[in-house]
């Protein structure tokens, strides 16, 4: 009688990507995380489910959890006039978490795993456009290229050049006597020895 060997176990869902934010940077969390999906090349209708399915956002303290169409409503509302926000995102525009007696100051943003992203770099990006970083591209030097190296000597050429041109013209505004250190030009004014009298004697 032959045995039936087990069914291999499924592997385990990759768990949600998480950032901690303040209160103070809540509302801005939805545009944020918006341009940082842009940036990872989602947008169209599969930004409209991953808001409306995979973005969430939980309260440290007491987990009073939001979605991500509460974050959303939470981002417009630029704080003029009467609030059309609910007494529960009002609280939390006004840095306050909306359940009473609750102190805490952070809420946890959980974005579910992408189809085509990282969702972990996702909200890293997202952090960076919190605090005010924006992407920058450092052109890299290839030093090994004979051509850039032949590029770097002509450089520190001209700039040396550059300097020591800086420095005699310097030398013949305020030391026009004397332009180059050390070298003392020969005086245009030379006395003649014969003409010099000798000194009378006694």
């Amino acid at each position: 009688m032959s045995e039936t060997s087990p069914a291999p176990a499924a592997a385990p869902a990759p768990a949600p990507a998480e950032l901690r934010v303040g209160l103070d940077r809540l509302p801005a969390c939805h545009g944020a995380v918006a341009t940082a999906l842009g940036e990872a090349g989602l947008g169209g209708q599969e930004l409209q489910v991953l808001f409306a399915t995979g973005l969430k956002a939980a309260c440290v303290g007491c987990g009073m959890s939001l979605t991500g169409e509460e974050l959303g409503k939470l981002a417009v509302t630029d704080g003029e006039g009467p609030s059309p926000l609910p007494p529960k995102l009002e609280r939390l525009r006004l840095g306050f978490c909306p359940r009473n007696g609750c102190e805490a100051r952070f809420y946890q943003i959980h974005l579910a795993p992408l189809p085509r992203a990282d969702a972990a770099k996702v909200l890293a990006r997202a952090d960076e456009i919190l605090r005010g970083r924006r992407r920058t591209s450092v052109p890299r030097l290839d030093l090994g290229i004979p051509g850039t190296r032949r590029q770097i000597r002509r450089l520190a050429a001209v700039a040396i050049g550059t300097v020591l041109v800086c420095f005699v013209a310097y030398r013949l505004v305020y030391f026009g006597s004397q332009p180059i250190p050390f070298v003392k030009p020969a005086s245009p004014f030379q006395a003649d020895p014969g003409t010099i009298d000798a000194p009378a004697r006694r």
